[in-house]
């Protein structure tokens, strides 16, 4: 692990039952420190779902919210609005 010496971004603990909790106050740390200087928003979180209190906004034409659809094999769908049309579109077995 790299040696961050006292700065509040280093990981205090090793033991596995306290890194979900030390990794989150990083993160949050992180998110505090670019809220300040780029204006994001946002609390990253280690768990299997995201919740947020804020808007996600999405500024370029095609780009769009991506959902997964469980099933074999998974595909992924990109949702978008254009000119005020729903459009959901199959990206395939990947998003990028």
């Amino acid at each position: 692990m790299p040696d961050f010496g006292s700065t509040p971004y280093r990981v205090r603990s090793s033991d596995p039952n306290d890194l979900t909790q030390e990794i989150n106050r990083v993160f949050g740390l992180l998110s505090d420190r670019l809220d300040k200087m780029e204006g994001l928003r946002g609390s990253p979180e280690i768990y299997d779902i995201l919740t947020t209190n804020y808007d996600i906004v999405v500024t370029q034409t095609g780009r769009g919210l991506i959902l997964k659809e469980d099933v074999n094999p998974p595909h992924y769908w990109r949702v978008t609005i254009i000119k005020g049309v729903l459009t959901a579109t199959e990206l395939g077995a990947t998003y990028v």
